[in-house]
């Protein structure tokens, strides 16, 4: 970590998909430069950043491609730093939007060490969030397939299938050709066929998941994630990518707004009211979460006198679903940071 004195110049970047806006101020006599590249032009990207006054600071407004560009810059520059997108533009106020504005909003907080910087996984975190990324977007292509199927079945007035997969489909099928009608048929075939290559790639993605997680840097937090009821080897490697260093939130409320599992408020003179859940951060952490609760729910009587107080009979399982996934983000938190095993009782007060 290089102290801001000793730099010699500041760099803030705006990126998009097709270019790049670098402003550099220098660190001596504040002068300000701008630089715009294609950013299919690699090399010259690389060659401004190796021309950059030693020692350079740069920061990367944060985009969801920004990584080609850190793995550019981290071998050429002295300091690489993710900048929190919204986060700057709160800061600079009711300036003009241009990405030279932009640049150099970022370049100017990072001069003066008012930079809100969003966190940058290391590689061996990112190639395992890609791939967890990949499986449960794939995962949910299986799970609308399966309610087109569905609606087909609910309009023929027919059961289905009673295991809802490729091979149950199949099966269904291939008994039933002489009672459903050939456009339907036709219907039905493309989407088991479509059934059966999802469900191949998701195989071989959670093949590779779990040679990942067998890696000696994930063994103890797998360790630790997968005692915890209704969390399998998925969510756990879904919760290890999305969220990494766990010591890095203080409390239990910061992780669960990182999160965007806790609850928006409105207040106003003597009136106060809770709204629905924020969304911000990573859905696919939300996603596998959720899931794990219903499993939790129905495994664990702790979780499940949670839901039941929650719910009231069936009017809100729902939101009592997305109340146990935070209670179990914040278990993880708990005892990720205390190095511990679950142990069965109640679970962490939210």
């Amino acid at each position: 970590m290089i102290a801001r004195s000793d730099a010699a110049c500041f760099v803030g970047i705006d990126l998009h998909k097709d270019t790049l806006v670098a402003c550099t101020i220098a660190a001596k006599d504040r002068e300000v430069a701008y630089r715009k590249i294609a950013c299919v032009a690699r090399e010259k990207v690389r060659e401004f950043l190796a021309d950059l006054p030693r020692p350079s600071v740069v920061a990367i407004e944060t985009v969801g491609f920004y990584r080609w560009l850190w793995t550019e810059a981290e071998p050429l520059v002295d300091q690489v730093v993710l900048a929190d997108a919204r986060g700057c533009r709160a800061l600079a106020g009711r300036r003009i939007k241009t990405d030279r504005e932009d640049a150099f909003n970022v370049a100017e907080l990072l001069m003066t060490g008012r930079l809100p910087t969003a966190w940058a996984p290391p590689n061996h975190i990112q190639r395992l969030r890609d791939l967890t990324r990949h499986r449960n977007g794939l995962s949910r292509d299986h799970a609308k397939t399966l309610h087109r199927v569905k609606s087909i079945m609910n309009r023929l007035n027919r059961p289905g299938p009673a295991r809802m997969d490729a091979a149950g489909l199949q099966r269904y099928l291939l008994a039933s050709v002489e009672r459903i009608e050939a456009d339907d048929l036709m219907m039905l075939w493309q989407h088991q066929r479509r059934l059966v290559e999802v469900e191949q790639d998701r195989s071989a993605i959670e093949r590779r998941i779990i040679d990942l997680m067998r890696a000696e840097e994930f063994r103890r937090l797998r360790e630790i994630l997968e005692s915890i009821p209704g969390v399998g080897l998925i969510t756990a490697a879904t919760a290890i990518a999305e969220i990494g260093d766990f010591s890095r939130f203080p409390d239990a409320k910061a992780i669960g707004r990182y999160a965007g599992l806790t609850p928006t408020g409105y207040s106003s003179a003597d009136k106060h009211r809770l709204g629905r859940i924020c969304k911000t951060g990573s859905p696919d952490l939300r996603w596998v979460l959720q899931q794990a609760a219903w499993t939790a729910i129905r495994c664990e009587p702790a979780f499940k006198k949670v839901a039941s107080k929650i719910s009231k009979g069936d009017k809100k399982k729902k939101a009592a679903a997305v109340a146990v996934a935070r209670k179990l983000l914040v278990l993880m938190w708990t005892l990720v940071r205390k190095d511990e095993l679950y142990k069965a009782r109640e679970p962490v007060a939210a």
